[in-house]
């Protein structure tokens, strides 16, 4: 193993294919309402690996808040003037913010695009964070429906946690594909490559 390897552990990982397969009935009913498609597809998977260990949450998203967005540029266009509701839910960041606020948790996160590499970006971004117990998420767009994943990875293993070896590689080309990393991390390939690093499965020797 190179010096540039990066050994790390992932102790759960859940995603979603559809919007309708959300669970957040941790939510109450009443701020349910006023969530976007995105937020709760990205918050039932979030929900599902956080732990009282969370350190640290890096969330990234290439469109992010397509929904709101677009509906803040027609309301824009009609009748002149924004929703301050609408527009502070469509901020990069406010699902991650909005569940801390609603877990009562005070942790760092931190919220990123990079273009068609948002996933590999992000979770690169994750694994090297300076803290011990970190989360991973993802959701965007895909078709007229949203996606998401989220991954809790520590720097030390815990129990049933799976060992993972990472391996920067010069720029690639290749784009991220969210299929490749649900196969992954749910056992079905054995290697993942993106356009920033190369992961292999490890011995939990």
């Amino acid at each position: 193993m190179k010096d540039s390897d990066i050994v790390f552990y992932v102790n759960n990982f859940k995603y979603l294919e559809s919007s309708a397969d959300s669970k957040i009935d941790f939510v109450p009913a009443i701020l349910r309402r006023r969530m976007s498609k995105m937020d709760k597809c990205l918050l039932s998977v979030l929900n599902n690996v956080f732990t009282p260990e969370t350190e640290n949450i890096v969330f990234s998203s290439q469109y992010g808040e397509v929904e709101r967005l677009l509906k803040i540029i027609e309301q824009y266009t009609k009748n002149n003037e924004v929703s301050p509701n609408m527009f502070s839910g469509s901020v990069h960041n406010f699902a991650i913010g909005f569940y801390l606020l609603n877990i009562k948790k005070t942790i760092p996160y931190t919220a990123l695009a990079a273009c068609e590499n948002s996933i590999s970006a992000g979770f690169l971004s994750s694994v090297i964070a300076n803290y011990n117990n970190n989360i991973f998420c993802y959701a965007d767009i895909c078709g007229e429906d949203f996606i998401s994943m989220a991954v809790n990875i520590t720097k030390i293993p815990q129990p049933g946690s799976c060992k993972f070896v990472l391996k920067p590689v010069p720029n690639s080309g290749l784009q991220d594909n969210f299929k490749d990393y649900t196969e992954f991390f749910s056992g079905m390939k054995t290697k993942l490559d993106t356009s920033l690093f190369s992961i292999e499965r490890g011995s939990n020797d």
